[in-house]
């Protein structure tokens, strides 16, 4: 790995350690106010969740683009290589679903989310992480053909 990468990594995981510490404080400042009525819980955690998810994927972004920054040209290739042919190819397999679900047919369809919602955000929410796995799923393989074609001598 090279060496660019060391600090891109540490700050990552520094990064993550000190969101989730700041969560925890959250959610017992919460905890603490919803007891004394100073707040109302559910309010107060969508609040602190919402933050959250929005300083997650901010960060994620930001090092996402210090990764970019910090490989070489190969990687690099390899990496939109993958996206493009395997993300896209992940989402057209998610597609088939979306249009099948487009369908009269499938109103009889009853689908339980994980949690075991059956409510339209659930099952938004279980579409969304579908295809976000079957995306990343293609990326995997088309990641790993992708450096197996070049590295085999």
């Amino acid at each position: 790995m090279s060496k660019r990468l060391w600090p891109v990594l540490g700050k990552s995981l520094l990064g993550l350690v000190a969101l989730m510490v700041v969560m925890v404080l959250a959610g017992l400042a919460v905890g603490f106010l919803a007891g004394r009525g100073v707040v109302q819980q559910d309010s107060a955690i969508v609040t602190m969740m919402t933050i959250f998810s929005v300083v997650l994927m901010v960060g994620a972004m930001v090092m996402s683009v210090a990764w970019m920054r910090a490989i070489d040209e190969a990687a690099r290739e390899a990496h939109k290589a993958a996206w493009f042919w395997g993300g896209c190819s992940g989402m057209a397999v998610g597609g088939v679903g979306i249009v099948l679900a487009g369908l009269p047919q499938a109103r009889g369809l009853q689908f339980v989310a994980w949690d075991g919602r059956t409510d339209p955000a659930a099952y938004m929410a279980a579409g969304a992480f579908a295809m976000m796995m079957l995306m990343t799923l293609g990326y995997i393989i088309v990641w790993a053909w992708w450096w197996l074609a070049r590295t085999r001598g």
